[in-house]
């Protein structure tokens, strides 16, 4: 019996393999292998036989590679292709620009700071959108992101100061969340005298956040600042500076973003291909300026052209691939049917030969494993590496203990009003067992446990298990609750 189980799963391992093979070589059209400095990022080929190259030139530090056409060599099938066109894609550069609003800061100090934001604004007419934040005891947008920067500078003029606390860090992590929903270059410009009071973040979520999303904090202190230690560190943690307000130093600011703000330069390469035989052709793009050298390349499949002979005596070919697959696909499914079925009839004739006694026992452990599986089963199994982290833990946001965190050590955790949860809450709206945190893999899930007045996660109701990702917002009675985690790195 054992060796007739085996072959059969041996079969169905060279079936599923064969069927793997015949998806990548229908499906796949092309083929990319990126290198350090020039990165192909598509080939296209639907004008053809006009073939256009779209991929990325990687800026190194401290050089300022033009995308000219002098600089290029394209081959097609080891041949040089002499007729072809360079273009360089534009790139969106996003700005948030922080301003402390607070009274911490001296009136002298903060209308200095307020006239240096708009000086940069000015210096930047129509290179940037920007969008500009005050904050004091709390975060407040002035606005969208726009390049309207007569709009902008009104806005900072208009500020006053108010308050006693600085949200520092809390308004950093509200600009880098807004920055990062764009794609393009980015940066934060935050003014400052560097003092934090009430944030519910701390400075390490906000270097992490800003590092993730490759967004630098350039600050701008007042002189003598005794803060600046602090703000310089998150400054330069995430490849940003810090400038202290003394004359010029709007000039210093608009140069550094000039240069600082350019990490890739986009380009679009034409061409026209002679070839028309159907087949997936290497397409090699050199780029060379004297001080860098590099290559990549990229595969494609050309289309025929239509009305053509290749087409007809093609055709049969096709059709009889597509029944192959089709009966690889079949054959799969009907092998995974019998499997399953003939493994249940071997447990029937197992249990049968098992005194009642024992067959109790393992009936029991059977029930156990059914209510697991089907606990399981209602997960929606997150696949990807959005979802999978080494260590995870929560952050009260707001709350009776707001701040407080709690490591996420075990692999399931109860949330409640009870003594007897791994995590108490004390909110008269919050249940006795109100919801639980469980570790599937490397990925934690989000269930409701039948509460008075529901679950949420990011303000809509939990009707079934969820997979929680980096900062999700969990609300249960009057209180919310951050999920933070440390991703795997792939």
């Amino acid at each position: 019996m054992n060796v007739i189980m085996n072959n059969m799963m041996t079969r169905q391992q060279k079936y599923a393999a064969i069927f793997s093979i015949c998806v990548v070589l229908f499906s796949a059209c092309v083929m990319l292998f990126a290198g350090p400095i020039v990165s192909i990022e598509h080939v296209d080929v639907t004008s053809f036989p006009e073939i256009t190259i779209q991929g990325v030139i990687h800026k190194p530090e401290g050089i300022k590679p033009a995308v000219d056409r002098e600089y290029f060599t394209i081959v097609e099938d080891g041949t040089s292709i002499k007729d072809f066109t360079v273009k360089a894609l534009d790139v969106d550069r996003y700005i948030a620009v922080c301003i402390d609003s607070s009274k911490s800061l001296s009136k002298k100090n903060f209308l200095k700071l307020k006239k240096i934001a708009i000086n940069i604004i000015k210096k930047s007419t129509g290179q940037y959108n920007v969008i500009v934040y005050r904050f004091n005891d709390e975060v407040i947008p002035l606005g969208t992101l726009s390049k309207n920067t007569d709009n902008d500078t009104e806005t900072i003029e208009s500020i006053q100061q108010h308050g006693k606390r600085t949200k520092l860090y809390n308004c950093l992590f509200t600009a880098t969340e807004e920055l990062a929903r764009h794609n393009g270059e980015k940066a934060i410009i935050l003014l400052t005298d560097g003092k934090d009071e009430g944030s519910f973040m701390f400075p390490d979520d906000i270097v992490n956040n800003a590092r993730e999303h490759a967004i630098p904090i350039y600050t701008i202190v007042p002189e003598r600042c005794s803060k600046a230690t602090a703000v310089s560190r998150l400054s330069k943690i995430t490849k940003g500076k810090l400038f202290v307000a003394t004359a010029g130093v709007e000039d210093a600011v608009v140069n550094m973003l000039k240069t600082q703000m350019i990490h890739t330069i986009p380009f679009a390469i034409t061409f026209k291909t002679k070839k028309h035989d159907g087949a997936i052709h290497p397409i090699e793009v050199q780029f060379n300026n004297k001080t860098i050298q590099d290559s990549d390349t990229g595969y494609a499949h050309y289309s025929f052209p239509k009305n053509t002979y290749a087409i007809h005596t093609d055709l049969p070919f096709v059709v009889l691939a597509g029944i192959v697959v089709l009966l690889v696909i079949a054959l799969v499914i009907v092998m995974l049917v019998f499997i399953n079925k003939w493994k249940q009839i071997v447990e029937l004739i197992s249990m049968q030969r098992i005194p009642q006694p024992v067959q109790r026992y393992y009936s029991r452990i059977y029930e156990k494993d059914e209510a697991l599986k089907k606990e399981t089963d209602t997960l929606l199994l997150a696949t990807s590496s959005e979802y999978s982290y080494t260590q995870a833990w929560l952050v009260e946001k707001s709350g009776p203990e707001t701040g407080k965190k709690f490591p996420l050590i075990w692999d399931e955790v109860t949330i409640g009003r009870d003594k007897e949860n791994a995590i108490v809450i004390n909110d008269e709206a919050v249940s006795l067992k109100h919801a639980k945190i469980k570790k599937v893999g490397n990925t934690f899930y989000l269930f409701d446990c039948a509460s008075d007045n529901g679950t949420f996660l990011n303000n809509k109701k939990l009707l079934r298990p969820k997979p929680l990702s980096d900062w999700d917002e969990i609300q249960i009675g009057r209180t919310t609750i951050l999920f933070r985690g440390t991703k795997i790195k792939h």
